[in-house]
């Protein structure tokens, strides 16, 4: 009795991970100078971590995180503030992106993103 439940339960447990979908997310530098990117990331577990880097002209950057991860493009001053443990959805400001279980993968080219989002223009 005690494996046939130990069997139920591993069972479940293999069908919620197999469920939880991975998605790709790309990120392309497609202009002339450095891109600054600030990723204020939010997993559905609860769990959230910030991710920083300078992207050179032509760099990519790629993530995978699973379905439903909301992505915040910051900017400087919402970097600022989520570097020092605060959660930026307090705010109110809207996620950039939720990625979605029907989307393997999701190409970002850093030119269409909202001005004010951490490009320096003049660098």
């Amino acid at each position: 009795m005690k494996q046939f439940l130990f069997l139920c339960v591993l069972a479940l447990l293999h069908g919620a991970t197999a469920a939880q979908k991975e998605i790709t997310v790309r990120f392309s530098n497609d202009y002339n100078h450095v891109y600054h990117l600030a990723l204020i990331v939010y997993k559905p577990d609860g769990t959230g971590e910030t991710r920083v880097s300078n992207l050179e002209p032509k760099a990519e950057k790629s993530y995978t995180y699973p379905a439903g991860t909301e992505l915040y493009i910051a900017d400087y001053r919402q970097e600022a503030f989520a570097m020092r443990g605060n959660d930026i959805r307090k705010t109110g400001v809207k996620p950039a992106f939720v990625l979605r279980g029907d989307q393997p993968r999701l190409i970002v080219q850093l030119s269409t993103l909202a001005s004010g989002s951490g490009q320096a223009p003049n660098r």
